[in-house]
């Protein structure tokens, strides 16, 4: 039996002595921390350098404040601390610069400003630079011209009905409750003058029935609109109008529309989202999305991966299809044969070809459509496979194909710009 513990003894002794063999020596564990450390900042100077070379846009000034975060974590670490510092000012630099081009915009918008559409545009762009000078007082003003010129359109309107609805005007003008302010709403459905009766039943919200009378008057604008060939804008009338009557297959309806007597080239509103539009075939149409989606990963683990098995390919074609586009819109998105082609230049393979409704252009494609391709403001994920298994090429912010690519897992420094081929009859 003591013999039995003795070569048990001996046996832990031996354990012990070869993991003492094993454990990492402290000296070379912390040269390799302090070597990834400057590997890290060394990326992230680069990375700072690289968004002075992008154009001036909201994305580049979100940019700049991550950045700005990242240089704060290394502390004390050569000049991250001024790096950091340096960072957020130029984020409140960019951004004021921003700020000011479109509030001069809007103001030159407004000057020339003729018509109601004209004060729209303006408005929306005096919104868009909220609390900068005083563009939100600027927006207000807008707002009140185009009231101003609807009023005058709709007094001419008023005098094909009759002395009666005249007098309703007159009475309500005057008045300022909401009893008085519901009827002149009803007055304006009544005389066609629609743009009048939503803003008022807008004003009014939840009282009586204006909640129903605003989504039929946001139906009659659609019509309106419709008859006179302005799709774009009928559409979104429609898409206001919710589950009144048809306004769904109405609002698909000018989207297909719009979509025909558009070209390449030119914007068209699907979705809610604007889209361009790259070519046609027979009755289908490429578009790629004007505006990119927020950063997110090609894929979602480390390791090789293809078009086909990544995870920004499964969520393009589940939940953003789903939570984007309408069921009668989705019905219209053709399931596309998706060609993905190995790397030509550095040979990586592309995978299997795959059946999306939604996808990403690949290296080939930008190419075919380059010249439609303006400076884009962010670095957007191509399907295509960037020079190593584990990466994707992207498109640079000036519009560049990186066939060289970029790591595909767990970086979210890239935008999607997703891409569809949608039916017109």
């Amino acid at each position: 039996m003591e013999n039995k513990k003795n070569v048990s003894s001996e046996k832990i002794k031996k354990e012990q002595k070869a993991a003492s063999k094993t454990t990492p020596i402290k000296p070379e564990t912390v040269e390799n921390l302090e070597e990834q450390k400057e590997q890290d900042y060394q990326k992230l100077v680069n990375l700072m350098n690289c968004i002075k070379c992008m154009p001036d846009s909201s994305s580049k000034v979100e940019m700049y404040r991550q950045v700005s975060v990242k240089f704060q974590s290394f502390s004390d670490y050569k000049e991250a601390e001024g790096f950091a510092g340096q960072c957020s000012n130029l984020a409140t630099k960019t951004d004021g610069t921003i700020k000011k081009e479109v509030y001069e915009i809007a103001q030159n918008k407004k000057k020339k400003a003729r018509h109601t559409a004209d004060y729209k545009l303006a408005a929306e762009n005096f919104k868009e630079v909220s609390g900068y000078l005083d563009a939100d007082a600027q927006a207000l003003e807008c707002e009140r011209l185009i009231d101003q010129i609807e009023i005058k359109k709709a007094k001419k309107r008023v005098i094909k009905f009759g002395a009666a609805v005249v007098i309703i005007l007159i009475l309500a003008a005057g008045m300022q409750t909401s009893h008085a302010k519901y009827y002149l709403a009803n007055t304006f459905m009544f005389t066609h003058s629609y743009e009048l009766s939503i803003n008022m039943y807008k004003k009014l919200g939840p009282y009586k029935d204006c909640t129903e009378r605003l989504a039929k008057s946001e139906y009659l604008y659609g019509e309106k609109e419709k008859k006179k060939g302005n799709f774009e804008s009928a559409g979104k009338a429609f898409a206001e109008a919710g589950n009144y009557k048809d306004s769904e297959a109405q609002k698909v309806n000018m989207e297909q529309q719009a979509i025909k007597n558009s070209e390449v080239g030119k914007y068209v509103t699907i979705g809610g989202f604007k889209w361009k539009i790259l070519e046609f075939q027979g009755n289908q149409v490429l578009l790629l999305k004007k505006t990119a989606l927020p950063e997110r990963a090609y894929n979602d683990v480390s390791g090789d991966t293809t078009w086909e098995n990544s995870s920004l390919r499964k969520w393009l074609n589940s939940e953003y299809l789903t939570n984007t586009f309408s069921e009668l819109e989705q019905q219209k998105i053709t399931l596309s044969e998706v060609k993905n082609k190995d790397n030509e230049s550095y040979h990586t393979l592309g995978g299997s070809d795959t059946k999306d409704y939604i996808f990403l252009l690949s290296i080939e494609e930008v190419q075919k459509y380059s010249e439609l391709f303006p400076e884009f403001k962010n670095n957007s994920w191509l399907r295509s496979p960037g020079a190593r298994p584990d990466s994707a090429a992207f498109l640079s912010v000036s519009g560049k194909v990186m066939d060289y690519g970029y790591a595909a897992a767990d970086k979210d420094e890239f935008t999607v710009r997703p891409a569809l081929w949608f039916q017109f009859e």
